[in-house]
């Protein structure tokens, strides 16, 4: 509450006010330098202070330093009006004319006339405040005069650094905050100064630290106690370890996402093989690495989808709106595709050289994008590996056809799922092949460092592999719908590496790239 009272209500009346104010409204402000880390935040603003009775404006600098909780209120600040005494100085020949006229008091613009002036407006501004307000139990004054008297006589005006001490001036700054706390704030503007308005100790006020943790920004979540005891040199590399900057290439990083992603393709795969014999006669007949790549197509048709899902939630980096959800959309994408090939190397016991040269490749791809984007921070990197992904993320026809086959559907049902489903994935990876390309022209292209020009080669000569194995295993689709019409299909049971031919239907689909 009172952090909310200092940012906004000492400003919230002033343009209310018809008299002349010491403190100004700030009505417009410019970030001149900006710095955030973690939930720290460190800022230097230029403020333009409003004086509505004299229709001038103040630019003044401030520099603050704020925390922020997680649901983005901020903690705690430390603020500091940058050369205030010479803004204060400044100001005040600007100001006194003006104060002159309203107290109906002579003018010969000394700086002490100034400064008797400025202080006349203060003490005339607190006391009718602390009558109107401060009243009941609240009141701190006896009278008026009583007050004014105290505050002319008994009590120092004040330099403008002297805003926290046993001043008039601090008395001031606390007076537009009366109104909306009056038990509270009353005494801040009384005799007693309440525990604002309070003489105070040079050494006190800097070394004593008023934050329950730190604003060093690597440093922002420790606090005294689990510092207290450790060295220098020992905070000093916990700030370093903090600071340490996270990129898709750091070795010391362990990404927990990552981890549970491959746990629950564990879990999915170990309930895939529960549920199928229990649906499915026909899958408890087939050979163990053809179980597994029963299994591989319903976890490929599922997580692609959530791939693709996650691509049309992320879909405006392709129009280079490059937000850091969208951006970061497309990075889990990645991940996701990434880890399915991963996860599908290790799972299967056996892999033909088509479908293993296109994960590889897509694997490859996926990291090559990441390091170059980490390199260049070209935006446009972004948008490429978007476009590529959907290479990877628009098969789900292929994987609901090839599970189909293995587990027996009718016939027919099978041969027209399958032959959609090589039309659609040779159309689709044309299509986004030549997408890619055409970006790559335009947004990419022009650049020549080193990184770009390698990223130029590898795209032509990796899209070039993946193409090879994409239109591959189109056409063994395709064949696969064809034998459909052949008298009998082979035999689940027999094993896959004996199927040769490439127009039989389960040798076809599984030596090819998905």
């Amino acid at each position: 509450m009172l952090n909310t009272e200092y940012l906004y209500g000492i400003f919230s009346n002033v343009a209310s006010l018809n008299t002349t104010q010491l403190i100004g409204l700030p009505s417009g402000a410019s970030i001149q330098s900006l710095a955030i880390e973690g939930p720290v935040v460190s800022a230097s603003v230029i403020l333009e202070v409003y004086y509505k009775t004299i229709d001038y404006t103040l630019p003044m600098q401030t520099d603050l330093w704020m925390r922020f909780d997680d649901d983005l209120k901020i903690k705690f600040y430390d603020m500091t009006l940058r050369r205030l005494p010479w803004a204060f100085d400044f100001l005040l020949p600007k100001l006194a004319p003006t104060i002159a006229e309203e107290l109906g008091a002579s003018y010969n613009g000394t700086d002490a006339d100034n400064q008797a002036l400025a202080a006349q407006r203060a003490i005339a501004d607190i006391c009718s405040t602390a009558m109107e307000y401060c009243t009941g139990d609240n009141q701190v004054y006896d009278s008026n005069e009583s007050c004014m008297q105290f505050l002319a006589d008994e009590v120092p005006f004040g330099e403008a650094w002297q805003g926290g001490q046993n001043t008039t001036i601090c008395r001031y700054v606390y007076k537009n905050m009366v109104k909306f706390r009056p038990d509270v704030h009353c005494p801040q503007i009384s005799p007693s100064g309440g525990d604002m308005c309070i003489p105070r100790s040079y050494e006190n006020v800097t070394e004593d630290f008023p934050f329950v943790s730190t604003l060093v920004a690597p440093n922002a979540s420790f606090t005294v106690d689990n510092t207290k005891g450790l060295s220098e040199e020992t905070v000093t590399e916990l700030m370093k370890l903090s600071m340490l900057q996270i990129y898709p290439t750091t070795v010391a990083f362990y990404s927990i996402p990552t981890i549970l992603y491959f746990f629950l393709l564990y879990v999915c795969a170990k309930g895939v093989e529960m549920v199928l014999p229990r649906l499915y006669a026909t899958y408890r007949d087939l050979s163990l690495e053809n179980k597994r790549n029963t299994v591989t197509y319903a976890m490929n048709t599922f997580w692609t989808l959530v791939a693709l899902v996650t691509q049309g939630v992320g879909g405006s980096v392709a129009s280079q709106n490059y937000t850091v959800l969208n951006v970061s959309l497309v990075r889990v994408v990645g991940n996701l595709i990434s880890g399915l090939y991963i996860f599908e190397l290790t799972y299967r016991p056996n892999m033909r050289w088509p479908l293993l040269i296109h994960h590889l490749c897509t694997l490859f791809a996926i990291v090559f994008l990441q390091v170059v984007l980490q390199i260049t921070e070209h935006p446009a990197i972004a948008a490429a590996g978007y476009i590529w992904l959907f290479q990877a993320t628009t098969e789900q026809s292929v994987f609901i056809g090839l599970f189909m086959y293995r587990l027996r559907y009718p016939k027919l049902l099978v041969k027209r799922t399958l032959q959609f489903a090589a039309v659609q994935s040779f159309l689709c990876k044309i299509g986004f092949a030549a997408y890619l390309f055409v970006w790559w022209g335009l947004k990419l292209a022009k650049f020549h460092t080193p990184s770009d020009i390698a990223l130029s080669v590898m795209l032509v000569l990796i899209c070039t592999l993946l193409m090879s194995t994409q239109v591959y295993g189109s056409y063994a689709v395709w064949s696969i719908a064809r034998n459909m019409d052949r008298p009998s299909r082979v035999p689940d049971t027999e094993k896959l590496h004996s199927e040769t031919s490439s127009t039989t239907a389960v040798s076809t689909r599984d030596s090819v790239s998905s």
